[in-house]
């Protein structure tokens, strides 16, 4: 049966005056139904009772006492009280006879002044089951007592051996004291049920497999997870001894050492698992193991739909110290450095000119570091505006400028939480968001444009530039504050014109990789004195472009395959000025004497290059983006 608004009560009386006091103050409170009996017929009565449909039973005495032995219904013992004994002893005022006053299990305060207030003689008298008490009554009459106060059964036996028995009934005070208490464990039981029932709810929703036993190695809960990967049912399950249910646990052994194993794999006879058992303590005392898992097919799923996503957004990094291909002494060094630096947190600068493999770098110390498992965000600050780049960087709230989506958005800072944010061409950060940067780097918090909340983060960062911070540190161009929190770890990657031990390495390398070794002769041969401007990346590119040519015209030269594509390496050696600088020293200031220089140069370079500006960006090393910025202000 399923429960009423209000809970049901069954009151077992062993005198029906009981039953008209308890129903009149269960009004409101209880659906109370009424029972006659007492001690053992009592019990009878109570096996009887449909443990669903009664909440609780109320009872007196020993009779409460039999019941509780009888049911696993929760019952509240109606107590005796001292007015209950007054009422009942008001006629014996004066009496000059002792009473014995029978009470179960506990001593009543305040008898003494009771009898004080009665003028009369009280002996009490404490038994604690029913062969106690007809021993006792019997050495009340070999005492020659013949006033006897109680319950129905001390009342009844005393007038089996010829005393007066004086029923003592509970009057509205003890009855309302008894039901206050029965409330209480109808509101407990009902709260523990419901935590019970989220409990089971929650525990059917999660895709772990979860599994209790008990200090004697008994499984106390089986979820439907483990139900799923183990192939035993819960009821199958709860109760029996772990290792009948699993062959090879370990949980026994947890519970004697009483300490944790943790993401552990165990084999079992239709799948793999990983599982962790953790021994769970009352005080200093183990009373069980929780113990969790996951089928391996589960996790590769799950790993599976990370990675894709992760993919995706483009935050992994792919690269390990392993792909940083070097046969130089120098750039091995710079590896070894790199290695060191990953087993920190600390921010660290990567310097180099364009294609010299900063970012490769950047991926590896992220791979070697313990934060590998976690997000590697890369972000180039000279390829997007800068109207843009603060809230790429920040994210927003939703509505909080023009064109914000109205959910708002997340910012690469945010979502390299517990990973690496790579800031490639760093050196092009405006000086507002080099601010909100630097606060980054201090407080490890940031804030959305538009928000108002805190948002704790843990990131470690990445910078990479081609260009000397430290000298625009002292233009003002770049903070000095920034510079010096990011140049905690500095790491100089050389160009390949300075690595002498790299270029014929590299390009036999990556002929192989491009199965055209047999260009290799040539190819030393032809760029012996070529200053690589784009250094690695452009050695790489011209090479995939060597392979597939010389597939499509195999009888041509080197330098004829070059030809057909325009490009001019006939002159290859290092561009160099053929002209000296003019420098105006009638200029009226500093800046302008320096601009003009700068003009100079990039004109020199781009007509050198054919006007080709990432080759004359590289030369200068400077980003493509720098450049364009110059070159706009030459021409305005």
């Amino acid at each position: 049966m399923k429960h009423k608004s209000l809970p049901n009560l069954a009151l077992i009386t062993p005198y029906p005056y009981l039953a008209d006091v308890v129903i009149a103050q269960c009004a409101g409170l209880f659906n109370c139904h009424v029972y006659h009996g007492s001690l053992e017929k009592a019990a009878t009565i109570a096996r009887t009772l449909d443990k669903e449909y009664y909440d609780v039973i109320l009872s007196r005495g020993g009779t409460a006492e039999y019941i509780a032995r009888a049911t696993d219904i929760p019952v509240v013992t109606i107590q005796m009280s001292v007015s209950d004994l007054l009422k009942a002893l008001i006629p014996l005022k004066d009496c000059q006879r002792p009473i014995a006053f029978f009470n179960y299990q506990r001593y009543l305060p305040d008898v003494v002044l009771l009898a004080s207030s009665l003028n009369i003689v009280i002996d009490e008298f404490v038994f604690i089951s029913h062969e106690d008490m007809t021993s006792q009554l019997e050495q009340c009459y070999a005492r020659h007592y013949t006033i006897v106060a109680g319950g129905c059964p001390v009342t009844e036996t005393a007038r089996h051996y010829q005393m007066q028995g004086i029923l003592i009934e509970n009057g509205v005070e003890s009855v309302n004291s008894a039901l206050r208490e029965a409330l209480a464990i109808v509101e407990t039981t009902r709260r523990k049920m419901l935590d019970m029932t989220r409990l089971e709810i929650i525990l059917s929703s999660i895709t772990e497999g979860i599994i209790v036993t008990n200090e004697n190695n008994d499984i106390q809960l089986f979820n439907k997870a483990a139900e799923s990967i183990i192939g035993i049912s819960a009821p199958q399950a709860l109760g029996k001894q772990i290792d009948a249910i699993i062959k090879n646990t370990r949980i026994n052994q947890v519970l004697l050492s009483k300490s944790p194993e943790i993401r552990e794999l165990q084999e079992l006879e239709n799948t793999s698992i990983i599982t962790s058992r953790v021994p769970m303590f009352m005080g200093k005392n183990c009373i069980g193991v929780v113990c969790s898992f996951t089928d391996t097919p589960q996790i590769q799923k799950v790993e599976r739909i990370i990675r894709g996503k992760l993919q995706k957004k483009g935050f992994n990094a792919r690269y390990t110290f392993d792909h940083i291909l070097t046969a130089d002494s120098a750039m091995q060094a710079v590896k070894k450095l790199a290695q060191v630096y990953a087993r920190t947190d600390s921010p660290v600068m990567i310097y180099g000119e364009s294609g010299t493999g900063k970012e490769l770098f950047a991926q590896s110390i992220h791979n070697h570091s313990n934060r590998k498992s976690g997000p590697f965000v890369a972000i180039n600050c000279a390829a997007i505006p800068e109207s843009l780049l603060e809230s790429e960087l920040f994210g927003y709230e939703g509505g909080s400028f023009t064109g914000a989506k109205r959910e708002g958005k997340e910012g690469l800072i945010e979502l390299a939480h517990r990973g690496t944010l790579f800031l490639d061409e760093i050196g092009e950060l405006p000086l507002p968001i080099q601010s909100r940067l630097l606060r980054v780097l201090q407080e490890y918090e940031i804030m959305h444009i538009g928000g108002k909340d805190i948002i704790p983060v843990d990131v470690r960062i990445i910078g990479a530039t081609n260009r000397a911070l430290s000298s625009m540190a002292g233009e003002g161009s770049f903070r000095r504050d920034l510079f010096y929190r990011l140049n905690v770890l500095p790491l100089t990657v050389p160009p390949l014109r300075e690595r002498a031990g790299d270029f014929r390495y590299l390009a036999s390398k990556f002929l192989c990789d491009a199965a055209a070794e047999h260009l290799l002769g040539q190819f030393v041969d032809f760029f012996a004195t070529y200053a690589w401007p784009g250094n690695v990346r452009e050695m790489r590119f011209i090479i995939e472009r060597l392979a597939l040519l010389s597939v499509g015209f195999p009888h041509y030269s080197l330098p004829e395959m070059l030809s057909l594509t325009g490009s001019a390496f006939s002159a290859a050696p290092a561009p160099q000025p053929s002209a000296p600088l003019q420098v105006d020293l009638t200029k009226s200031s500093l800046k302008e004497i320096t601009k003009d220089v700068e003009r100079q140069v990039i004109r020199f370079y781009l007509d050198r290059y054919q006007q080709n500006q990432e080759q004359a960006a590289a030369t200068l090393g400077i980003s493509k983006m720098s450049l364009w910025r110059k070159l706009k202000g030459i021409n305005h």
